[in-house]
């Protein structure tokens, strides 16, 4: 059956000594939409299992040579994400619970329609996304509604979330830019979960922080064998992140040789694993960030113009927290809150010194340095007190004097400078107009003079 103009459900590896069988389960999945193979032989079927990536193999458990518990073992072992069916005889309904101990998501047993493998195969995929969402939606719900969320009523944030949420109703790629800790990652999730794949998994790949010869393993995922230490096949994030949105932060750091790889994955929506021949179809929404002038990284060179201008087809800028000064209190009431519940203590609030000396900081590392200051402030303040100024880092103290313009001094003219002067010596010379003019290097006549001015 071709498949090839409707989405593939799954890749399903069908494994039985008897031909008759691997047809009509070929027949009945393909049927659904599932990108069927079979095989006669467990050795053969582990060969292809190895060179290509399967979703879920059924496979009979009595066969000759290698049987299916053999198998069973050799593919848990190889990629324990695998859903594994076992068809049974009746005679051995004991080997197949035997074989959902070691790993096998469901078996059936012979004989069995077309409706009942349909049921069992659709009901072992079901639970496997429910277990995946379950565990996706608990970090979700964490970044969403926990300690990270970003918060702000300026101007500048404010048309940041109008831009996000209108662009999220697309699946264009977007480009977010800002400095490191102005919450890149935060806008990007809510783009995703304002988005109709918000019920897809969001994957996260810190291009800069994962090593240039791990990098592509990473996102386009390996063989087992590929390289040294790839003892397993390993799913890249494009793939983990299917039917959903993947986030790839710094991305300005990236180095040409990848960014024509990432090119060719948007252009062409498959990857191909390290070590692999074989091409996959992934459904990806892309979001992309850095704190890089990525037009003047073309410019140098640096960065692939034709990327670029796949990833900026929405270019949203967010404002440093030194741009935004209104928002800092609103920000470290919501850290404050935060960090009071996670610590079990409460802080009572800021005081006004405290927040004037947030807001008198530029905070170069952002929301994050907020963040972080606040945590250290709730730390050092006793319960029911209010935070002061002297709860903050002492090189955030230190830095705020500095930036502090010198008290107004009241500045008096030169005449009036000079006239005090020799008031100040004739004082010191009790009255002597003799000595007082030899100190101030004059004529006795000039200090007459000036004296009489005066008068």
């Amino acid at each position: 059956m071709d498949t090839s103009e409707k989405k593939i459900k799954g890749k399903i590896l069908v494994v039985d000594d008897e031909e008759r069988i691997c047809e009509a389960v070929e027949k009945a999945l393909e049927r659904i939409g599932y990108d069927v193979e079979s095989s006669l032989d467990a050795l053969v079927a582990w060969e292809k299992f190895q060179k290509s990536a399967f979703d879920m193999v059924i496979c009979d458990i009595k066969m000759p040579g290698m049987d299916g518990m053999a198998l069973l073992d050799r593919v848990k072992e190889h990629d324990a994400t695998t859903l594994v069916i076992m068809i049974t005889g009746y005679a051995s309904i004991e080997s197949a619970v035997e074989s959902i101990k070691k790993g096998a998501q469901e078996y059936i047993p012979k004989p069995f329609t077309p409706d009942q493998i349909r049921f069992v195969v659709e009901r072992a995929f079901e639970r496997k996304r429910l277990a995946d969402e379950n565990i996706y939606l608990r970090g979700e719900l964490k970044q969403l509604y926990g300690k990270d969320v970003v918060i702000g009523k300026s101007q500048g944030m404010q048309q940041v979330f109008d831009l996000a949420v209108r662009v999220a109703e697309t699946d264009s790629s977007v480009l977010v830019l800002g400095e490191s800790g102005t919450g890149k990652e935060v806008v990007a999730r809510l783009i995703h979960f304002r988005s109709h794949r918000a019920s897809g998994p969001f994957v996260t790949v810190n291009c800069s922080a994962i090593p240039e010869n791990l990098l592509e393993s990473e996102l386009f995922g390996h063989k087992k064998g590929a390289f040294t230490g790839a003892l397993y096949m390993k799913r890249g994030s494009f793939e983990l992140a299917n039917g959903g949105t993947l986030f790839l932060d710094e991305i300005g750091d990236m180095k040409l040789e990848m960014q024509a790889k990432i090119l060719r994955a948007l252009e062409e929506r498959e990857v191909k694993k390290v070590g692999s021949e074989e091409e996959t179809p992934v459904d990806v929404r892309v979001i992309a960030a850095t704190n890089k002038d990525l037009g003047e990284e073309v410019k140098a060179g640096h960065f692939r113009e034709d990327l670029f201008y796949r990833l900026n087809v929405v270019q949203i800028g967010i404002p440093p927290l030194r741009e935004r000064k209104e928002d800092i209190p609103l920000l470290a009431r919501h850290f404050l809150k935060v960090f009071s519940t996670e610590m079990k203590k409460a802080v009572a609030d800021f005081s006004e010194e405290a927040l004037n000396f947030l807001v008198g900081y530029d905070w170069p590392g952002n929301v994050r340095e907020l963040k972080n200051a606040v945590e250290r402030a709730v730390i050092f303040a006793g319960p029911g007190e209010l935070i002061r100024a002297s709860h903050f880092p002492p090189q955030m103290r230190a830095e705020v004097e500095r930036s502090r313009p010198s008290p107004s001094r009241e500045f008096k003219d030169l005449r009036t400078m000079e006239m005090s002067y020799i008031k100040e010596v004739l004082d010191a010379c009790g009255g002597n107009k003799a000595k007082a003019a030899e100190i101030l290097g004059v004529s006795p006549s000039t200090l007459w003079r000036k004296l009489q001015e005066e008068a």
